[in-house]
């Protein structure tokens, strides 16, 4: 889940600027205390994560509430489950693997070493301070998700809200510094030029949540310092209805995801690709199941305004451009409210928009879904494979062969079969992108990994028998090396 993420190309603040001197000089802590404090114990990282699923389980309703305030509106049960559970659900899963995550991976012993005692094993290792820059849509989760790992891996962690949900941000800062010390996990809110200030730091790993263009300038930053990334960049991740699948199973499994956040959420799909044969009945399946789901717009608590007046004016542009292009714009507003006085933007169906109108060339990021028809699935495949890789792949269809031919020949960070969105909410998968949509994976144990030195050691048997492969070389040096040079 993404957004677009304040733009950080701004150059960073003089040395006085107090913001950035106040996030250098606590990620100057956290270094010196992982030097002092070394690898800390299993028990220490339990108590960590503990503290903050307590601090979502205990605050749950006001967490919703600042979510609320900064969106004008947002569906609280869509919250607890989307920025409240699902990031306890990925705490509970790392307090739970912790321990085996820890031991040391034993890996086999070459040259016959092994037969007399020698050890090959991966240790992993702290790399020290995890650097999170969280976006506006899904701030709690996308913060809390990465740090359940990097404080699993046994690092520390700074997390930079965006300034875009600025309730949302102050409260999680409030709430992180009374269950946290600063050498901890510390977290602070800004903009374009703490953002661009924050990557150019020498953190010991960034991750990055947000949009293809900022996460290239993320990337140009963190390369002064060699800084490795996790970057999710979202992208237009499109669902595939095949031949005579179940339209309203589809549709209501579709609308049921692109519903949270009002489709504010990079894993959403973004566009629909239905056979010509099914294209109307899925429009009027799509229109029924979107009545049931939202009787009204503007007063029903189930329904998400855009977060921000520029993401208004984004879904407003969109609109309008497409009705410029002639495309045949279906807008559910069941209760004919009017809705211009408030953020919230009716569910929309664009029936065959051209790769010119702006829903085609960019991530919507709404409540606007287009709707095109295909004859063959090679054309699908084709459209796909000639834009950038997205985050998600969605197929509908009871051909299981059509299915796994969509899975072998297309590329996405994830994919879901008659579903959407659910891969996300699976604590065992990874999640993460794929080319344009990012690259690096968290969750699963996956963050652990990534967050942690794999650091590769050997220790040698009593019996020196790798003396042979010492100077001065002699016969029985000659007899090992040609064995081992058999084919």
């Amino acid at each position: 889940m993404h957004s677009a993420m304040h733009d950080i190309d701004t150059p960073a603040g003089a040395p006085g600027n107090a913001a950035i001197d106040g996030v250098r000089a606590v990620l100057a802590r956290q270094q010196a205390a992982s030097r002092i404090e070394g690898p800390p114990s299993a028990e220490v990282r339990i108590e960590r994560i503990d503290r903050v699923i307590n601090l979502l389980v205990e605050h749950q309703q006001p967490l919703c509430a600042a979510l609320a305030e900064d969106f004008t509106w947002r569906s609280h049960d869509q919250s607890l489950m989307a920025d409240v559970l699902l990031p306890i659900r990925g705490l509970k899963y790392a307090r739970e693997h912790v321990r085996r995550w820890m031991r040391p991976e034993r890996r086999k012993a070459e040259l016959g070493g092994g037969w007399l005692g020698a050890k090959a094993e991966i240790h992993y290792q702290p790399l020290g301070t995890i650097g999170i820059i969280s976006p506006w849509n899904f701030p709690i989760a996308i913060a809390l998700g990465p740090l359940a790992e990097a404080l699993a891996a046994g690092n520390r962690a700074i997390i930079l809200f965006s300034d875009q949900s600025p309730a949302t941000a102050a409260l999680l800062i409030e709430l992180l510094a009374e269950q946290f010390d600063d050498s901890e996990v510390a977290a602070f809110i800004g903009g374009a030029e703490l953002g661009a200030a924050f990557s150019a730091m020498p953190l010991d790993y960034l991750v990055f949540t947000g949009s293809p263009r900022v996460g290239r300038l993320v990337m140009r930053a963190a390369a002064q310092n060699l800084t490795p990334l996790t970057l999710e960049l979202g992208g237009k991740s499109p669902t595939i209805i095949g031949r005579g699948a179940d339209l309203e199973n589809a549709a209501r499994r579709i609308w049921g995801g692109k519903g949270v956040s009002s489709g504010q959420a990079c894993i959403a799909p973004d566009y629909v690709f239905v056979h010509e044969d099914d294209c109307e009945r899925l429009l009027s399946s799509m229109q029924v199941q979107l009545r049931r789901m939202y009787p009204t717009l503007l007063d029903n608590p189930d329904y998400t305004a855009m977060a921000t007046p520029g993401q208004y004016q984004r879904m407003q542009a969109c609109l309008q451009d497409a009705r410029e292009h002639c495309v045949r714009v279906i807008e559910v507003n069941p209760g004919n409210e009017d809705l211009s006085a408030s953020r919230k933007i009716a569910p929309t169906l664009l029936v065959d928009p051209p790769d010119t109108t702006l829903a085609m060339q960019e991530e919507v990021f709404g409540p606007l879904l287009p709707i095109r028809s295909y004859r063959h699935i090679t054309e699908v495949l084709d459209y796909i494979n000639g834009h950038p890789r997205p985050l998600a792949l969605y197929y509908f269809g009871d051909d299981r062969a059509e299915a796994r031919h969509v899975l072998e020949r297309t590329h996405s960070g994830g994919a879901c079969i008659n579903e959407v969105m659910q891969h996300l909410f699976q604590t065992d998968l990874p999640f993460g992108g794929c080319g344009h949509s990012g690259f690096g994976r968290y969750r699963g144990g996956y963050g652990f990994k990534a967050f942690s030195l794999e650091r590769s050691v050997f220790t040698p048997p009593r019996w020196d028998v790798m003396g042979v492969l010492r100077p001065p070389y002699g016969k029985l040096f000659r007899r090992v090396i040609g064995a081992l040079l058999k084919p």
